[in-house]
């Protein structure tokens, strides 16, 4: 075994990826995990079938994991996932993560690595739960995107492309993640022999997202899934508000108001504040759903394809790696393109006549605009063609509203109720507007 103990203070535990400027200590606290390293090794030792672990390091760390990079010494490597006490419930966490990437391989044919041992309880010698796969074939985008050319680059794109038409080949029969009670069942552009094994070794149970299990909830009874056949989206919008209804009156606690310079908004800590907005949330989410069932049905999404949990070999995406806050839910709510290519700048498809005669400052700042830009615009051209349903979603009429307003809604008090006021308000004038042009249009 490589030369590691168990030692509180080792860097394996504690989080050592950043700092914060406020709440330090508690943030801390969420993101340390003591484990037995030794454990962890022999785990990885008896999988590859080597004699010893001869290096371990920790290559990774996010707000709810950390990952290793386990050598040995026949020249395997498997890499160790170990999750924060912050990541959400254990054992359901640890599961749907392991069922999600299987589906995602085996019924989606999306390049995931190969699971290669689990543990979904801390009651092992390993004393955590842990994941450990295969090493992710290729390298990681992170690393070269930004020095690859415009042609590669719009490549990667048109690989992205394809994971979506992929997503989209299967529409689930039930909303929350995979582990539970309800067998799972698709429907789409799935061959039969593959629909029969989804019904046979997966299962839809309650959601693993984290807003549903934090603080006390995770304790209470409230409506985590998995959805029954037949029931809406707009039941699921409005557990959101249900959930943080129950929690607000049983166990937020009112404080007088801060008289810190960068304290949050007024009304942030009168939990009478929130029940209120959130009941107005209640009276409207449902109407601002679209009516087109397609665009309601359930979708596995995953909605984290950045840079760094992609890899690629030749050209082509070779590997998608965190799966752990993926699940299922509306389309609508869950859909979205990469976050690669994010970018909300000056639309610029071409160099300007004036290019040449530029500083060079500003010459490279055109570049990375147009670069920006062509890269957004071949996605939205090759969505268009490719996957209509989702060019029909990121296109919808204030779709980013009703996101928003979902997701300020499931974490005001945590978070700041401002948005979901502002995000109602918009929402007021947008219904006003919308009766006014009904009623001069004579419908």
């Amino acid at each position: 075994m490589a030369n590691t103990h168990h030692d509180e203070s080792h860097d394996y535990f504690h989080y050592t990826s950043g700092r914060w400027l406020w709440g330090e200590e508690e943030q801390l606290r969420e993101r340390y995990r003591a484990f037995n390293v030794n454990e962890l090794q022999k785990v990885a030792v008896g999988i590859a079938g080597s004699e010893k672990c001869v290096s371990m390091s920790k290559i990774g760390e996010g707000n709810f994991n950390k990952v290793f990079r386990l050598q040995m010494d026949n020249g395997s490597v498997l890499m160790a996932r170990i999750p924060h006490p912050n990541a959400g419930p254990p054992k359901y966490t640890t599961t749907s993560e392991v069922a999600t990437m299987d589906f995602a391989k085996s019924i989606l044919d999306i390049p995931v690595p190969k699971i290669r041992a689990y543990c979904a309880t801390a009651d092992n010698p390993v004393g955590s739960e842990y994941i450990i796969v295969e090493e992710a074939q290729g390298i990681q985008l992170s690393k070269i995107w930004d020095t690859m050319d415009l042609k590669d680059q719009l490549g990667i794109v048109t690989e992205l492309v394809a994971i979506d038409e992929k997503l989209l080949s299967a529409s689930l029969n039930r909303k929350d993640s995979f582990p539970g009670c309800e067998t799972a069942e698709i429907t789409g552009n799935i061959m039969d022999s593959f629909k029969a094994d989804v019904a046979n070794r997966f299962v839809i149970g309650p959601t693993v997202d984290r807003a549903f299990w934090e603080k006390q909830r995770a304790a209470m009874a409230v409506d985590r899934g998995p959805s029954i056949e037949g029931s809406s989206a707009s039941e699921y919008v409005e557990a959101i508000a249900h959930r943080e209804i129950a929690w607000l009156s049983d166990y937020a606690e009112s404080l007088p108001p801060s008289t810190e310079k960068w304290s949050a908004s007024k009304g942030q800590s009168d939990p009478r504040a929130h029940i209120d907005l959130l009941g107005k949330y209640l009276s409207v989410i449902a109407k601002l759903l679209p009516k087109e069932p397609e665009l309601l049905a359930p979708f596995l999404w995953h909605r984290d394809l950045h840079p760094g949990n992609l890899f690629v070999h030749d050209g082509k995406i070779s590997s998608v790696i965190d799966w752990q806050s993926c699940w299922v839910g509306p389309l609508i709510l869950r859909a979205r393109a990469p976050r690669l290519l994010d970018y909300n700048g000056d639309i610029m498809l071409k160099l300007p006549p004036e290019y040449e005669e530029m500083p060079e400052d500003e010459r490279s700042l055109v570049e990375y605009k147009v670069q920006q830009s062509v890269q957004v615009y071949s996605y939205e051209h090759k969505t268009a063609g490719r996957n209509p349903l989702l060019n029909q979603v990121l296109r919808y009429p204030h779709g980013k509203m009703l996101s928003n307003v979902v997701e300020f809604a499931s974490a005001s008090w945590d978070g700041d109720v401002l948005p979901l006021r502002d995000c109602l308000i918009r929402i007021e004038r947008y219904a006003a507007l919308f009766t006014l042009l009904t009623v001069m249009s004579g419908n």
